[in-house]
């Protein structure tokens, strides 16, 4: 999002005197180094055939995908598979709408509630102990299953509106008037039949469980085979209620598995009108039983929040966009409901509501730190755009009887100002204006001045200053050129954001024993020819650089140890797979036995490649990997000794002596080698560079080695230094060395 053009012809209100204040503030901190998901964006359903044909017409489209005041934000749209090829062109209108007001943002995928007919098995399920009669599709239908899944894809692509990702199954665990699945059905499926789906360049949403139980993905998460067949983990909400425990909407195996997680479908209540600000009312939907109960639009943004920032969602998408408890409003077709007819094809307050989130936080956009509960009933979460020219910060009020005052701080980040939007029972995205940074931080009072319920919630959008960042670099300063063996512990040196990022690692402790890079946390051991990967887990990756001065045929080999059933390893080169899955063969407890495994051949082009190698099956150690030519006979040529070589790290002779060009850069320096006021100039040609943790460069000097450059930092002897509190990063311009040193001032 291009914040000045958002704001261009707005008269802007400078101070905000009602907006601002002090007493008793809590206090949101912003780290923009501590980065989560990407939000994939915000969107709604369409199902003509349940709706009658009126799910979205181009005049709700652009009420609902447009991104300007009035609308939604919206712009991801979900539409179902029908089961009947010659009723594939239902949503058709409704998804081209949606594309043409949501632009190069939109998303449209898709989900099967029901296979064709003669793929139906009948199926008895009892629930409650009433029997209810359904379907299945039997194994020996699974492959007609994908084609019928496939045709539709290939309908919507030829459409002019391909998918952006289709679905394996609706709510496979309630699958009470549509199809039924087992967890271990499920997990068959995935394993065996799931990546065919890829086949129109469609990505695959797992089965998407009506209350999101956990219990219908672990296997699949568990297995490398199953999970490297799907690209999102689906998932609804309707187990969950507001009061629900933050665990429902947590999942530490899909967080430890680095799976995109996707919330494909709720809405907080269907009983009352989603223009209801707060009312009480006999209310309750699906797994959630008829009760008393307080209805709130704020249920949406506490549901959002919790998704975004405990489940580490990337997409949510609401129910019916259209609806008398949707997005925009319709008539109840029930008769239960009296909505006035101003109300209808207006946004709802519900919508508003989403709105806070999904017009500001826009595709790409990543999740930062932010403190989560600052205080009771007060929730926050923050984001920065794709292109980082922006931070955005959500503040949620569920405090009807007090207003909050919250001081929000950024440190480290150039902000100027933050331009503030509210919605609470009297406004509708309402644009506040504008309220000044000073030292980092900003305070105001949510919806000051409001003489009714007092929860709300506030978006606030600053424009960020030009930072520098730090780009990733190959280690040693230069890239590898092929044919080469290539040392496991050489990934590539890691810059800031998440573009340059060289490597996943589960935990940040490194837990190897060689010292070598153990500022970062990768873990190397001493093991194999001298130091190889270890402590792996599976999901861990990491990446290195490459170059190619002869396009061609290459035989990619990795030479890897394990005394663990199921270790294995995946190889890619700019994101398309190299081989199979390698599977490293247990040698029992004896974990010195390193051999070589074949990966498979690639061809490549002349020019720098990226190499991803990612760990499919934990406690596997890897010593190296080695690409060897294949000549024009189709015979490999052997890397020579000279070729290994060079790449080859040194091997370590005895327990005293250096094992890696970093231990003699580590080692602290004599103080009394430094004048209390000696300076060195700061050179463009210096070797040394400092950055603080948003990147931004604060100097480049000289020094004889990382040990001096840290002292010399740290002690302010570096002439015309920028300095900034907190943890600076102290990179070898040559080499591309790094080491964090903390400062004060």
């Amino acid at each position: 999002m291009n914040v000045q053009s958002l704001f261009k012809g707005m008269a802007i209100a400078v101070g905000l005197g009602g907006l601002c204040g002090s007493a008793m503030a809590s206090t949101v901190n912003v780290d923009l180094d501590e980065e989560h998901q990407v939000i994939r964006g915000f969107g709604g359903m369409v199902h003509n055939t349940w709706q009658g044909g009126k799910g979205l017409s181009d005049a709700d489209a652009k009420i609902a995908f447009g991104t300007g005041d009035g609308t939604l934000g919206l712009n991801v749209l979900r539409i179902p598979v029908n089961e009947s090829s010659s009723n594939f062109g239902k949503e058709l209108d409704a998804a081209k709408s949606a594309k043409k007001y949501a632009g190069d943002d939109f998303l449209v995928y898709a989900t099967p509630w029901k296979p064709p007919q003669n793929l139906q098995t009948p199926y008895t399920l009892n629930r409650w102990g009433t029997n209810y009669q359904t379907t299945k599709v039997s194994e020996s239908n699974w492959p007609a299953y994908v084609d019928h899944l496939n045709s539709f894809a290939a309908y919507m692509k030829n459409q002019g509106v391909p998918l952006y990702a289709i679905s394996i199954q609706n709510e496979p665990d309630w699958c009470d008037s549509w199809t039924c699945w087992s967890a271990d059905e499920l997990y068959k499926f995935t394993k065996n039949y799931a990546d065919q789906l890829r086949k129109n360049g469609t990505k695959v949403i797992s089965a998407e469980s009506f209350s999101y139980d956990k219990n219908l993905y672990n296997k699949i998460l568990n297995d490398a085979s199953a999970l490297k067949n799907i690209d999102i983990l689906g998932a609804h909400f309707y187990a969950s209620e507001a009061n629900s425990k933050d665990d429902f909407y947590a999942y530490s195996l899909a967080d430890q598995k680095n799976v995109e997680r996707w919330m494909t479908e709720h809405y907080t209540e269907s009983q009352g009108s989603a223009n209801y600000w707060r009312k009480v009312m006999n209310t309750g939907d699906q797994a959630n039983q008829n009760k008393l109960d307080t209805v709130r639009a704020m249920d949406v943004a506490y549901e959002i929040h919790r998704g975004l920032a405990i489940g580490n969602f990337s997409q949510y998408t609401w129910w019916y966009i259209r609806r008398c408890y949707g997005l925009i409003m319709e008539t109840d077709a029930s008769g239960k409901l009296q909505i006035p007819s101003n109300e209808v094809g207006k946004i709802s307050k519900r919508g508003y509501v989403l709105s806070q989130f999904a017009r500001f936080i826009r595709p790409g956009a990543i999740r930062v730190g932010a403190t989560a509960k600052p205080e009771a009933n007060l929730f926050a979460s923050a984001y920065k755009s794709a292109n980082s020219d922006s931070v955005i910060v959500v503040l949620v009020n569920r405090d009807y009887t007090n207003s909050k005052t919250v001081t929000v701080k950024v440190p480290g980040a150039k902000v100027e100002s933050f331009h503030v939007y509210t919605t609470s029972e009297a406004k509708n995205a309402k644009y506040e204006g504008e309220v000044e940074v000073k030292d980092g931080s900003v305070t105001i009072t949510m919806d000051a001045g409001n003489t009714g319920n007092k929860d709300c919630i506030v978006t606030l959008v600053g424009e960020l200053g030009d930072v520098e960042k730090t780009p990733r670099a190959p280690y040693g300063g230069k890239v590898i050129d092929l044919p080469a063996l290539i040392e496991a512990e050489n990934y590539d040196v890691p810059g800031t954001g998440v573009v340059n990022k060289t490597y996943y690692d589960e935990d940040s402790e490194n837990k190897g024993d060689a010292e070598f890079r153990s500022d970062l946390g990768v873990d190397v051991v001493k093991s194999g020819s001298n130091m190889a990967i270890g402590y792996t887990s599976q999901g861990e990756w990491l990446e290195y650089t490459i170059n190619v001065k002869t396009a061609g045929k290459y035989k990619l080999t990795v030479n890897a140890a394990s005394s663990s059933k199921g270790a294995a390893l995946d190889f890619s080169i700019d994101g398309n797979p190299v081989g199979e899955t390698v599977l490293v063969d247990s040698t029992g407890e004896n974990w010195s036995v390193y051999q070589d495994f074949d990966v498979g051949e690639a061809e490549l082009t002349g020019g720098n490649h990226v190499i991803r190698m990612t760990i499919a099956g934990s406690y596997t150690n890897v010593d190296y990997f080695k690409f060897e030519s294949i000549n024009d006979e189709g015979k490999v040529v052997e890397l020579s000794p000279t070729e290994i070589a060079k790449t080859k790290n040194p091997v370590k002779k005895n327990s005293t002596e250096e094992e890696d060009s970093t231990k003699e850069e580590e080692e602290e320096a004599p103080e009394s080698i430094f004048g209390s006021n000696q300076k060195l100039e700061r050179a463009a040609s210096g070797n040394y560079e400092v950055f603080d943790l948003r990147g931004k460069k604060l100097a480049t000097f000289t020094a004889k080695n990382m040990a001096e450059a840290v002292h010399l930092w740290k002690n302010g002897n570096v002439k015309g230094d920028i300095r900034a509190s907190g943890i600076n990063i102290i990179r070898n311009r040559v080499n591309g060395m790094i080491t964090k040193v903390r400062v004060n001032y």
